[in-house]
C-alpha cells in the first residue's frame, strides 16, 4: 500500500446526480461529505458540493431500514456514516486504519444482503475515502466505484460487471485491475492510491453501467464540460435506457493538491502539486475542454541547489543597509525630450466665430417660460377670487335676506291699527316674519318683500277667486297650486271630479298668503 509522508489539503467538486422510484426491498440514498439524502430528494437528486479539505467521505448505497422519508429508519444509517466522516478529517487518523472503518461502515448500512428474489430490490453500498491525497474506496453487492483517469475507467474493487481493457479511443492498455486489492466475505477493497490532479472519482449503482455500457460512459466523461455536466448526461441516459429502475451516479473531480506543511523551507522540498503536475504531463487530463482553459505556468529552468555552510547562512541573515544613492548633477539629467504632435490625417476643421446677435433660442426659452409663469398666476389669483366670493355668499346670504316687509297707506275715517281715532292720514310699517295686516275700506297700496316660505299677500277684493290667484302669482291654475294657497291660509280644497270646492269662507278685505311656488 502507498503511504504519504507529508499532509495535503485536496479540493475536490463532487456533484450526485440521482432517480428514485418506490420499489420492493431497499431504498436508495447518498452521503455527500456529510449531507444525507432526505425528504427533499425522495424522487431524484441533483447536489453538487465544492471544498477544499484533508479528508473527505462519499457514499451512494441502498439499506433496508426504511424509506428517506422516515426519520426513525434514516437514524441507524446516518450514524455509522457520521462516524467515518469525523475521523477521515480529523488529525491524527490515516487512511490506513480508516478502511478497515469503512468496511464495518458498510455492513451496518447494507446489513445481511439475501439471495435475489424476483420483484425484490437487494441493497448495495460502494464508498470512497479520501486522506491527505489518499484514496480508497469499499463495495458491497450493486455498488461500484471507478477512478477516471487519462481516459481510462479503471475499477477501484472486483465488481461483477466486468471492463474492457480500453481507453476513450478504443486503444488496448494494461492494468485495467492495479487498483482492486481483494474480497473479504461479501465487501470488495482495493489498494490505497495516490491522487492526481484532474482525475474523477466515480461511486454508483450498477444498473447504470448496465444500460449504457463503458464505452458509452468514457464517451459522455470525454465530452462533458465538467463532473456537474457529466453526472446530468449519464443519469439522464440511462433512465431514457431503463425507465422506472432507481439510479444514482456521484463524481468528483480533483481540481487541486497542495501541501499542508507550512514548516518545510521554501524551495528546499516538492510539494503535492509538483508530484501531480509531473504526473499529469504524460496522462491525458479529464474534461478536456475544462482544461482548455485552465491557465498553464510557464516551465522554468531548474538549477542545483547546494548546501551552504552554517557561517554562511548566519551572514545572510544580517540586514545591511542599502547606501543611498547620490543624486546626479544637473547637467547629467536627461533632459526630458519635447513633445511633437503628429500631424492628425483627419481634416482640420475651423472653429465658426460665435454672434451674440444670432443668439435667440435663449431668448425664445426665456419668453416662454416667462409666459408660463404669468399664466400661472393669474389662474391662481382667479381661484383666489373665486373662493372669496364663494366665503362671502355662505356669510351673508342670511342676512340680506330679511322677512316680509308691508307698507300700507290707508286713508279713511275710523279706527287705525296704532290707535288713533279721527279723520286723518295714518301710515303704518310692519317688518316681521309673518305677514301685518291693516283692515281699509278705501285704497289699499301693499308692497311685500319675499321671506321664507311667504313669497306675498293679497287683499281680497269682490270677484276674486282661488283659481285666478293660483292664474295671477303662479302662471298655473291646476288643483297642486290652489291647494298650496288653501293649505298656507288655513282651508281645505276638496277635487270632486272635474269640480274644485274650497272649504272655508274668504270675505272681501281678507288678506291671504301667497307661498313661494315649489
Amino acid at each position: 500500500m502507498a503511504k504519504s509522508n507529508k499532509a495535503a489539503i485536496t479540493r475536490i467538486a463532487t456533484t450526485v446526480t440521482a432517480r428514485f422510484y418506490p420499489t420492493t426491498g431497499a431504498t436508495d440514498g447518498f452521503y455527500l461529505d456529510g449531507r444525507l439524502s432526505g425528504r427533499r430528494e425522495h424522487r431524484a437528486a441533483d447536489v453538487t458540493l465544492d471544498r477544499e479539505e484533508r479528508g473527505f467521505f462519499y457514499a451512494v448505497f441502498a439499506h433496508l431500514t426504511g424509506g428517506a422519508t422516515d426519520e426513525n429508519a434514516v437514524s441507524p444509517v446516518k450514524k455509522p456514516l457520521d462516524k467515518i466522516m469525523t475521523e477521515v478529517k480529523q488529525p491524527g487518523h490515516n487512511i490506513d486504519a480508516e478502511i478497515n472503518e469503512l468496511a464495518e461502515c458498510a455492513v451496518s448500512v447494507v446489513g445481511r444482503i439475501a439471495l435475489k428474489n424476483d420483484g425484490m430490490r437487494q441493497p448495495y453500498f460502494a464508498g470512497i475515502l479520501v486522506r491527505d491525497s489518499e484514496m480508497a474506496a469499499v463495495t458491497m453487492g450493486n455498488g461500484c466505484a471507478y477512478l477516471y483517469r487519462g481516459d481510462v475507467l479503471y475499477p477501484l474493487t472486483s465488481d461483477d460487471y466486468p471492463l474492457e481493457a480500453i481507453d476513450y479511443a478504443g486503444k488496448p492498455i494494461s492494468g485495467i485491475d492495479v487498483y482492486c486489492a481483494g474480497v473479504a466475505g461479501t465487501v470488495r477493497y482495493s489498494n490505497i492510491a495516490q491522487l492526481q490532479m484532474d482525475d474523477c472519482l466515480i461511486t454508483c449503482n450498477r444498473e447504470v453501467m448496465e444500460a449504457l455500457g463503458q464505452r458509452e460512459i468514457l464517451r459522455m466523461l470525454y465530452e462533458a464540460e465538467d463532473q456537474a455536466d457529466a453526472a446530468g448526461m449519464i443519469i439522464t441516459a440511462a433512465a431514457a435506457k431503463l425507465p422506472g429502475t432507481p439510479m444514482q451516479f456521484m463524481i468528483g473531480f480533483v481540481e487541486n493538491i497542495t501541501s499542508a506543511d507550512r514548516t518545510a523551507r521554501l524551495g528546499m522540498t516538492r510539494s503535492h502539486a509538483d508530484t501531480a503536475a509531473v504526473a499529469s504531463a504524460a496522462v491525458p487530463a479529464a474534461f478536456p475542454s475544462l482544461n482548455r482553459n485552465r491557465p498553464q505556468a510557464a516551465a522554468e529552468p531548474k538549477k542545483p541547489v547546494t548546501d551552504l555552510p552554517h557561517e554562511a547562512e548566519e551572514a545572510d541573515l544580517d540586514f545591511i543597509p542599502p547606501k543611498k544613492a547620490e543624486r546626479p548633477a544637473t547637467a547629467t539629467r536627461p533632459q526630458p525630450v519635447p513633445y511633437k504632435q503628429s500631424p492628425s490625417r483627419l481634416p482640420e476643421q475651423r472653429e465658426e466665430p460665435f454672434d451674440e446677435e444670432d443668439d435667440s433660442f435663449g431668448d425664445e426659452i426665456d419668453t416662454y417660460g416667462r409666459g408660463r409663469r404669468i399664466a400661472f398666476y393669474v389662474i391662481i389669483a382667479a381661484i383666489c377670487v373665486a373662493c372669496l366670493f364663494l366665503i362671502y355668499s355662505m356669510l351673508f346670504k342670511d342676512k340680506d335676506t330679511p322677512g316680509t316687509t308691508t307698507t300700507t297707506t290707508t286713508q279713511a275715517s275710523g279706527q287705525t291699527s296704532s290707535g288713533t281715532s279721527g279723520s286723518s292720514q295714518t301710515t303704518t310699517t310692519t317688518a316681521t316674519s309673518e305677514s301685518t295686516t291693516t283692515t281699509s275700506t278705501a285704497t289699499t297700496t301693499t308692497t311685500t318683500t319675499t321671506s321664507a316660505g311667504i313669497m306675498t299677500t293679497h287683499t281680497v277684493v269682490a270677484g276674486d277667486t282661488i283659481w285666478g290667484l293660483a292664474m295671477k302669482y303662479y302662471g298655473v291654475g291646476d288643483f297642486e297650486h290652489m291647494n298650496l294657497i288653501a293649505e298656507a291660509n288655513g282651508m281645505k280644497l276638496i277635487q270632486d271630479g272635474d269640480k274644485v270646492k274650497l272649504e272655508g269662507n274668504i270675505r272681501v278685505g281678507d288678506v291671504l298668503k301667497i307661498p313661494n311656488k315649489p
